[in-house]
C-alpha cells in the first residue's frame, strides 16, 4: 500500500474522530451555559440526616456547575460528626448528587459520667438519640473531642476490636474492653464478666484459641467458676477458676 493510499484510509476514521470531539465540545458548552443545580441527592445513611447534610452542603439552587466549588461542598459536609468521606458528582440534568461514607462506632467510650463513641481510627463521635449501637464500652480514654485518639494503647484495642467484630463470636462474647501496659488487650465476657487476657497483637489467632476454648471447655464444664482466661500465649489457654 502506497503512502497516499494509507493516508487515503486514515481520513474516514480522522473525520470521525473529530465530529466525535466537536460534539463533545459544543454538549459541554450548551450543559455548561444552559444546566443549572436543582437538587441535591445523598444515599441512604444511618446516622445522618439528609436535612443536615443539605444544609451542611450550602448549595444555592439555580448555581451554575462551573461556578459551583466542588472541594468546599466537601470540606462543609465532613465537618459533619458521622460524615468520612464525600464524593460529589453533577448529573447530566443538573442534580447534585453526594455519595456520603459515614463513621462507624466500634466501641463505647466511658469516663465517669462521659461518653462518647469511637471510630475504627480514633474519632470519637456523639452518641445520637434512637440510634443506640450494640458496641463493647471501651474504658482509659477521654470522652473530649478536640483530638483523635492516636496512642499505642488505642491502636492495640482497636486492632482487636476490628478482629472480633470480624470474628463475630469474640464481638458477640464480649461486653467490656480495657488496655492494661502489663496484660496488654483485657476484656470481660458477657457472660459471668470473667477475665480474658488477649495481650498484644496476634489477636486473630487468639480470638481463635477463646472460640476453641470455649466450644471445648465452657460449653461443657460451664462459666460459672472461672475468673481469668489467659489467651496471650500461642499454644495454650491458661485459666484461674474461683
Amino acid at each position: 500500500m502506497s503512502k497516499k493510499e494509507s493516508n487515503n484510509s486514515l481520513l474516514p476514521w480522522m473525520t470521525a474522530i473529530l465530529m466525535v470531539t466537536g460534539i463533545a465540545v459544543l454538549a459541554a458548552m450548551y450543559w455548561n451555559r444552559n444546566v443549572t443545580i436543582q437538587d441535591v441527592k445523598v444515599n441512604d445513611l444511618e446516622f445522618t440526616q439528609y436535612e443536615d447534610i443539605r444544609n451542611a452542603a450550602a448549595v444555592p439552587l439555580g448555581i451554575k456547575p462551573d461556578s459551583l466549588d466542588l472541594n468546599e461542598v466537601i470540606q462543609r459536609v465532613e465537618q459533619l460528626d458521622y460524615v468520612r468521606s464525600v464524593v460529589p458528582y453533577i448529573e447530566p440534568n443538573g442534580s447534585l448528587r453526594l455519595k456520603v461514607s459515614e463513621r462507624e462506632p466500634i466501641a463505647l467510650l466511658m469516663n465517669g459520667s462521659g461518653r462518647m463513641y469511637v471510630d475504627a481510627e480514633g474519632v470519637r463521635l456523639p452518641i445520637l438519640d434512637g440510634k443506640t449501637q450494640n458496641v463493647p464500652l471501651l474504658y482509659g480514654y477521654s470522652t473530649s473531642t478536640d483530638d483523635t485518639l492516636r496512642s499505642e494503647s488505642f491502636l492495640q484495642v482497636r486492632d482487636f476490636l476490628m478482629k472480633a467484630k470480624i470474628d463475630g463470636f469474640g464481638w458477640t462474647t464480649i461486653s467490656e474492653v480495657v488496655f492494661d501496659e502489663t496484660d496488654g488487650v483485657v476484656a470481660l465476657s458477657h457472660e459471668n464478666g470473667v477475665k480474658l487476657l488477649f495481650g498484644r497483637n496476634n489477636f486473630e489467632h487468639k480470638l481463635e484459641n477463646w472460640k476453641a476454648f470455649y466450644a471445648q471447655v465452657v460449653k461443657t464444664k460451664g462459666i460459672q467458676s472461672m475468673q481469668q482466661v489467659d489467651l496471650r500465649f500461642t499454644n495454650q489457654v491458661v485459666t484461674r477458676e474461683i
